[in-house]
């Protein structure tokens, strides 16, 4: 299971940001989670609740935002969304589509307690 390595990056990169701007409490975490990361959004809830007992950071809430596909056509420049890997853009068939979106897993904010 490599979501408790992600989470445990995860985790490392919000404490040094919370040590860095003296923050003490956070309400939320917030992720972008693209569907093709290889990422399991259940297992990173898992994991982020086991990694979090009696901790620091306990009572947090880790909210993930599912990044669809998306892809970008390079012959009539037209940006679309997939359900999984396609390989002709279908506005103009051509066989060059490249993934723009839908690979990452990155912090996109962290919400403090006021």
């Amino acid at each position: 299971m490599h979501e408790m390595a992600l989470v445990q990056n995860i985790i490392d990169i919000v404490l040094q940001e919370m040590d860095k701007y003296e923050v003490e409490k956070l309400q939320a975490i917030n992720l972008a989670v693209g569907r093709m990361s290889a990422a399991v959004p259940e297992q990173l809830q898992m994991c982020f609740e086991i990694l979090t007992t009696d901790h620091k950071l306990t009572g947090t809430k880790l909210n993930i935002r599912m990044v669809p596909v998306t892809y970008k056509c390079w012959e009539c420049e037209k940006e679309f969304t997939s359900a999984g890997i396609t390989f002709t853009c279908p506005f103009c068939e051509s066989p060059n589509p490249e993934i723009i979106f839908g690979r990452e897993l990155k912090i996109e904010s962290i919400e403090v307690v006021d």
